[in-house]
């Protein structure tokens, strides 16, 4: 499966351990808190998995998925060394021999951003898109990295600071066409709800005259309420 290697990383080695209790949470939207992370087998024991599934853990299709939620649990950011945070990665699974890499999804920091709220963009994924009637796995991977090395992966300006990064949710070159479609299908949904279906045979839509205009004022009344509502599944 592709990958965006511009955001993908392999966990790299550190020189601390950490041991004890959890410290990280993880919570998906009607879904019980996991803090079930394993700790992956090395030298140094700063990197944990977590697996979920789909449907499980997850609903399925994931492209409903639009936002994870990821926090330190209380007493975590102890464990932390001085100026060191948590990389968050994904993995897809589809089968043991089909894989994606895995991607960068954000980070933690101890002392400024114990939790957060994550876009997983999953619903602007062509390959999510395909898996809607599958079982698969979303493998979770957190690395503890020192925040030179979380500002220089997760892509930080004005000098790799990390309150700088841009918000999860912005657009993209990358992610525009998946945008322009996702609109053009909205105006395209709400158009045919009026089509009589008269004229279907020569590939023609009757539809009241002023239905761009109706369209419009519902499409920014949703996009009021959800600014990424039409990257979310038709209705």
């Amino acid at each position: 499966m592709d990958r965006d290697s511009s955001r993908s990383s392999s966990f790299n080695d550190n020189n601390f351990q950490v041991q004890g209790p959890p410290i990280f949470g993880l919570i998906a939207a009607s879904s019980p808190l996991r803090t079930d992370f394993v700790s992956v087998a090395s030298s140094n024991n700063t990197k944990f998995t977590l697996s979920i599934t789909s449907p499980g853990y997850l609903p399925s299709p994931l492209t409903v998925v639009n936002e994870l939620v990821f926090f330190l649990l209380p007493g975590a950011a102890n464990v932390f060394p001085p100026n060191f945070g948590a990389l968050i990665y994904w993995q897809i699974e589809v089968s043991p021999t089909v894989q994606s890499g895995f991607e960068l999804l954000g980070y933690l920091e101890p002392t400024s951003r114990q939790s957060d709220i994550f876009r997983t963009k999953w619903s602007e994924r062509e390959e999510f898109i395909g898996l809607a009637n599958q079982s698969v796995k979303i493998n979770i991977g957190i690395s503890i990295e020192p925040m030179d090395v979380v500002s220089n992966l997760i892509g930080g300006v004005g000098g790799g600071d990390p309150s700088t990064i841009a918000s999860p949710t912005s657009i993209t070159s990358d992610t525009r066409p998946m945008v322009g479609r996702k609109i053009a299908e909205d105006l395209f949904n709400f158009m045919t709800s009026f089509d009589t279906g008269e004229n279907t045979r020569n590939q023609m839509m009757m539809v009241p005259t002023n239905i761009f205009d109706r369209w419009m004022r519902r499409f920014e009344n949703k996009l009021r309420r959800d600014p990424n509502f039409f990257l979310k599944n038709s209705e």
